[in-house]
């Protein structure tokens, strides 16, 4: 019981402070949330005898969520905004590659939360 409790609990606070810090408009990014997800089910998938599926879907989470990153940061980098330097445009590129690992790390936290 106390497992789902604390886990109520940091579901609440995280989700609150993101809507106090901003709003949850600029914290939900679809193709983010695919990624992370694609890569953790990719690696649960790979679960050998004896190992626990929700720890190695929370450890593809993280390990998802670092490759989103590199991704979009290699995709915005690559783009013409980048050789221009025009921060109006990169920043909020890079605020989006930025919840990939914010994503892994939540869902890491849950499922250490839940297991």
């Amino acid at each position: 019981m106390n497992k789902y409790l604390g886990t109520a609990i940091i579901v609440i606070i995280v989700i609150g402070g993101i809507s106090m810090g901003g709003g949850l408009d600029r914290a939900i990014d679809l193709l983010s949330l695919i990624f992370v997800l694609g890569v953790a089910i990719g690696h649960t998938l790979g679960v050998k005898e004896g190992e626990n599926t929700l720890t190695r879907f929370g450890d593809g989470c993280i390990r998802g969520g670092w490759l989103g990153l590199l991704v979009g940061v290699t995709l915005i980098t690559g783009t013409e905004y980048a050789a221009q330097m025009d921060f109006t445009t990169l920043m909020p590129a890079l605020a989006v590659s930025l919840l990939s690992p914010l994503y892994g790390y939540f869902f890491k936290l849950i499922t250490l939360q839940l297991d």
